[in-house]
């Protein structure tokens, strides 16, 4: 069985959209994220997980100018 061995490096690189590219004997191949979303959470909490922070923070900003318009006095 053919093993690739990839390193955070490449997972980085791969969560953020850019393909790697591994050699497997004489053969390349291209490691890439898919296209589509998954359609189920996944069943175990896992201690790493995949998060965008910059859309994350996006949305802590929006839901903090929010709850303001919104509080008591406001």
């Amino acid at each position: 069985m053919n093993e690739i061995v990839l390193s955070d490096a490449d997972i980085q690189s791969i969560i953020n959209g850019r393909d790697v590219i591994k050699k497997v004997g004489d053969q390349k191949i291209k490691i890439r994220q898919s296209y589509l979303k998954d359609m189920a959470a996944p069943v175990i909490n896992d201690r790493f997980q995949i998060k965008d922070t910059v859309i994350e923070n996006q949305v802590k900003a929006f839901r903090s100018s929010m709850k303001n318009s919104y509080e008591l006095g406001g």
